[in-house]
């Protein structure tokens, strides 16, 4: 189910669990879209996180608030933000056999955090 995937990924995160727990949750051949690129496979969804979770202002993980969850058969959409540094942020995930198979993310970055 898309809400029980969903939410162990973000737990994994947020409780800042490690990378291979991040990456676990999504298949060898997932698809991960961003507004500067397309990150196809695991290794490439991997050096995402890595470089995206070194670049995260401190303390920000501890701000994270799930805004809204929706989840609809494999479908599941997200609204969360960050205290100012991240005011809004959005992800759309497709799981597929217990596995992310595709997910869509995008978010707003304030520059006067």
């Amino acid at each position: 189910m898309a809400e029980d995937v969903v939410r162990r990924h973000l737990r994994a995160f947020l409780e800042q669990r490690g990378i291979d727990a991040i990456v676990g949750d999504y298949a060898d051949d997932a698809c991960f879209i961003s507004e500067s690129r397309v990150y196809r496979g695991t290794r490439e969804i991997r050096q995402f996180f890595e470089d995206f979770i070194a670049g995260l202002p401190p303390d920000v993980i501890g701000q994270f608030l799930l805004r809204s969850a929706r989840f609809v058969d494999h479908v599941a959409y997200i609204t969360w933000s960050a205290g100012t540094a991240m005011p809004l942020g959005t992800d759309t995930f497709l799981v597929r056999d217990g596995k992310i198979v595709l997910q869509t993310f995008a978010m707003y970055a304030s520059t006067n955090a």
